[in-house]
């Protein structure tokens, strides 16, 4: 059991022996033995609940020193004010779950997009390999591929070494995680101890917080800087990345066209096919063949990111090529349902101009029949993108139906008929089915077994809001029943 003198020695400051039984900076959740983080947020000062907590049973706080004049009343337990506590719980926290990062490979992923399909071909490529192995990200966290929802890509410093606490103790050998910048510049992270690290790319994103693109892309580099450069994996086709390299001179470069250099993995020829990737890779591991049931030039990146973590981590390219056919997608995202003799649904997240024209421009890199695109737009959200999505769809499918997604309190017609708006008199590929599931099922039953159908918006979403209200409903489950498999 940990006392608080050791956290405090951690700190360099002061305390007495108490033994502590929890952690927690939430008052409800506050049990007999915690030690109470009392920090001040943006939203509520948690240092105000200081007095419940510690009837609910806390021996000991330490609290948020602001230098904002703020003096907790008496209570009769050790209460410590810290300055930066914000910063500095994840020292808190790795000190009283015993850096369990320490005991588990940990392998980061980082960059703005392909985190999540990176970080869940990685787990489950070790899966495959018989390494039980956590992962933590935007989609989900636990044991692949027992997975449960979490809050933030990057969780708050202590809900992430408790949890990878948890992995530990459920036997998890190594554990992926994507590691966003907020996380990074946060210091949710500060404390972990990363054994491989991972970029996938830069591109315009959270200027709101990080104000530049400079800044974004540094707040990005400071991860590499927690590990030796042998141990960084680097996409060289970005320019971001390949500037990474020039600091990186022992990282693996890897790329979806040949290059040059020491250590590199790259692509020597990319065939797309209706069902899957077939790549041809060179570079310093070897050459070997290699085919993987995704869909897109941008998965073929995130499968040679994910191939050059296991390099770096100690397997041989023959095994790991092997196994590639049992790479699936990430739930949602490009995710394909087909059987022989159906068309193929491709359930995907795209609710946005550009993530709608890259998942088509992905799907007219392979030998499909007809493309229909089957797209709606969110309510009482960006109202702009309504027409741009509609001409997009209709520009890059043979056929498209608009239908709802989640309209929320915004009339779903009209909705609609903004979207039809930016395609009328210009195309006549489309048509209107209002009702989700009847327009994915008409658009099954009109396609041939070569064709596919791309159901944009909603991808591992279950539910559908109507009102205020959140219905059950998933486009998988849609494709799933339509098609005939169980996955």
């Amino acid at each position: 059991m940990i006392s608080l003198k050791e956290i405090a020695k951690a700190l360099d400051i002061q305390a007495p022996d108490v033994k502590l039984s929890a952690l927690c900076s939430d008052n409800r959740q506050v049990s007999e033995g915690s030690l109470f983080i009392a920090l001040k947020g943006l939203n509520f000062d948690a240092r105000t609940t200081i007095a419940q907590a510690v009837e609910k049973g806390a021996v000991a706080v330490i609290y948020e020193d602001a230098e904002d004049g703020f003096v907790p009343q008496p209570v009769n337990v050790p209460c410590i004010g810290v300055k930066d506590l914000s910063r500095r719980q994840a020292k808190i926290a790795s000190v009283f779950y015993g850096c369990p990062s320490a005991d588990l490979e940990l392998i980061g992923v980082t960059g703005t997009n392909g985190k999540s399909t990176t970080t869940h071909l990685v787990a489950a490529w070790l899966t495959e390999m018989g390494c039980r192995t956590g992962l933590l990200g935007t989609l989900g966290t636990g044991i692949y591929p027992t997975l449960q929802p979490c809050a933030n890509t990057t969780l708050a410093a202590m809900e992430l070494e408790k949890t990878l606490y948890g992995m530990k103790n459920s036997g998890a050998s190594a554990a992926v995680m994507e590691v966003s910048s907020h996380g990074i510049a946060l210091g949710r992270t500060s404390e972990l101890r990363f054994d491989i690290c991972a970029f996938t790319n830069l591109s315009r994103d959270h200027l709101d917080f990080h104000k530049t693109m400079e800044n974004y892309a540094a707040t990005k580099f400071e991860l590499f800087k927690s590990v030796p450069s042998e141990k960084c994996v680097i996409n060289a086709h970005d320019s971001v990345g390949s500037e990474f390299l020039t600091r990186l001179p022992g990282a693996l470069a890897y790329s979806i066209k040949p290059i040059a250099g020491e250590r590199v993995l790259y692509a020597d020829s990319i065939e797309y096919l209706p069902h899957g990737i077939h790549i041809s890779v060179g570079g310093s591991f070897g050459s070997a063949e290699l085919h993987a049931p995704l869909i897109g030039s941008f998965n073929a990146e995130n499968i040679l990111c994910a191939l050059g973590i296991l390099l770096v981590k100690g397997y041989s390219l023959p095994e790991l090529a092997a196994s590639a056919h049992a790479l699936k997608a990430v739930s949602g995202r490009m995710e394909c349902f087909k059987k022989v003799g159906s068309p193929m649904i491709i359930v995907d997240y795209a609710h946005t101009p550009d993530g709608l024209e890259k998942a088509l421009g992905a799907i007219r890199e392979h030998k499909f029949g007809k493309i229909t695109c089957i797209c709606g737009c969110g309510g009482d959200r960006d109202t702009g993108k309504r027409p741009e999505m509609a001409e997009i769809a209709c520009k890059n499918s043979d056929h498209v139906i608009f239908t709802n997604d989640n309209p929320r309190t915004e009339d779903p017609d009209r909705i609609i008929d903004m979207m039809v708006a930016g395609v009328k008199d210009r195309y006549d590929n489309y048509r209107v089915i209002k009702e989700r599931e009847s327009a994915i099922t008409e658009a099954f039953l009109g396609s041939g077994d070569k064709d596919v159908l791309l159901v944009a918006g909603k991808g591992h979403e279950d539910y559908q809001i109507i009102g205020k209200t959140k219905y059950h409903y998933s486009d998988r489950e849609v494709a799933m029943k339509l098609v005939g498999v169980d996955r």
